[in-house]
């Protein structure tokens, strides 16, 4: 029964894309071609996160009116409505933006505002795994109410990242999109093993895979609808929220998560050393490096999604040190990437 709602979830978003493609060339919701970092040759209809953000805040409805899902799980209710309140947040300030260009610090405080919401529904990563034997060290030191310090400030700082990580990584046709069911897919796997056993998670994981590979074929190149604010801010959140509720996995999460966060991390570092704002849309990101470097965007996007699903793989079958090394292998690709095909490109030019 479950894999048929997962299977709907997937034939939904893909017809929702059509109308909210009509819908974003009719009320005038298109993306300009206007140089630098926008490099499609034509204006590109938005709105494409609001048929998914539909159809997950449907499957989440669907989740807390299926008390033997729930049951026995260690996810609540109210998490599930806490992460529901979010997505609605984050859809209107997305559709928003689409349509008027809000400004950077009223996103910001925005997105703030769908983080505080779970966490106030007890949603945070409450302990770290320890480097070194088993069990981990808390992160609740101090309580006041339902605060808990620093877990909460914590799982902030970790939510607000992959939201604009996400956010920043979308600069090519379809690549946000795949890198979200990579990762949904990989929290699902997790999900579904013995060592955690949350078949809730793993379903929900599994719908908000399913939504984002439906929008898929509208956004692979050449695209012929974007994410929009609300969908590219929309895929960071829900894979946040799932890396913490299925078990804190964050640490596996970072493998799906590490290019988007290792570029953003870099790019920020650069702007601020330029004097630049660090939310100044650039070329400076790791995909438009490769394609400086002469690769098309097809095998930017399939390169970017296979390292995303072979350091997820990896990290199934390493403890957590092993896993912070592979995200300092990781950051360290991201850095070096571009260069090593420059490299290969120009070993393939035959010499005169």
């Amino acid at each position: 029964m479950m894999w048929i709602w997962i299977v709907l979830a997937g034939a939904f978003s893909w017809g929702l894309a059509f109308l909210t493609r009509a819908l974003a060339r009719w009320s005038g919701a298109l993306d300009q071609p206007t140089g630098g970092r926008k490099i499609h040759a034509k204006p590109i209809p938005l709105l494409g996160g609001v048929g998914i953000g539909f159809v997950i805040m449907g499957a989440l409805f669907l989740a807390t009116q299926m008390p033997d899902l729930l049951e026995g799980g260690r996810t609540l209710p109210t998490q599930f409505s806490g992460f529901l309140i979010g997505i609605s947040l984050i859809l209107f300030i997305g559709v928003l933006d689409d349509y008027f260009g809000l400004p950077v610090w009223l996103r910001f405080f925005a997105y703030a505002v769908a983080c505080v919401v779970v966490i106030a529904t007890g949603t945070r990563i409450e302990q770290v795994t320890r480097w070194i034997g088993h069990g981990g060290y808390s992160l609740i030191w101090w309580q006041w109410a339902w605060l808990k310090f620093p877990a909460d400030i914590i799982t902030l700082v970790w939510l607000l990242g992959v939201t604009f990580a996400t956010k920043f990584f979308d600069g090519l046709d379809g690549l946000v999109t795949g890198q979200t069911v990579i990762a949904t897919l990989l929290i699902a796997g997790l999900a579904l093993s013995h060592a955690y056993s949350q078949p809730e998670i793993a379903v929900l994981a599994l719908m908000i895979g399913a939504a984002f590979l439906g929008f898929l074929p509208h956004n692979f190149y050449p695209a012929k609808q974007f994410l929009g604010e609300a969908g590219s801010a929309l895929a960071g959140f829900t894979l946040g929220f799932l890396a913490i509720v299925s078990g804190a996995k964050v640490a596996t999460a970072l493998m799906a998560l590490g290019l988007p966060l290792a570029d953003a991390s870099l790019v920020v570092f650069g702007r601020l050393i330029r004097g630049t704002s660090p939310f100044r849309g650039d070329d400076t990101h790791l995909h438009f490096k490769l394609l400086k470097a002469g690769l098309s965007q097809r095998k930017v996007v399939m390169i970017l999604w296979t390292i995303a699903l072979l350091f997820g793989l990896a990290a199934f079958g390493v403890q957590t040190r092993g896993k912070v090394l592979l995200l300092i292998v990781l950051a360290g690709l991201t850095i070096l990437l571009p260069f090593l095909v420059r490299v290969m490109q120009r070993s393939r030019i035959p010499k005169v």
